[in-house]
């Protein structure tokens, strides 16, 4: 954020630090939907399994 001057709302050090917060706060919600589709993906490979084993 530094070495690009990306601030958010604000013109000094309060838009860096309310975009810092703001980055990791969406880079979370990013994650979070990444870990429950690859759940649900695990969830449906088993589900298929079991359907060919039976």
């Amino acid at each position: 954020m530094i070495f690009t001057g990306y601030r958010l709302l604000l013109d000094d050090w309060r838009g860096y630090l309310i975009a810092g917060f703001s980055l990791v706060w969406i880079a979370n919600v990013y994650m979070s939907l990444f870990g429950l589709v690859r759940l649900d993906m695990k969830k449906e490979r088993t589900a298929i399994r079991k359907l060919e084993d039976e």
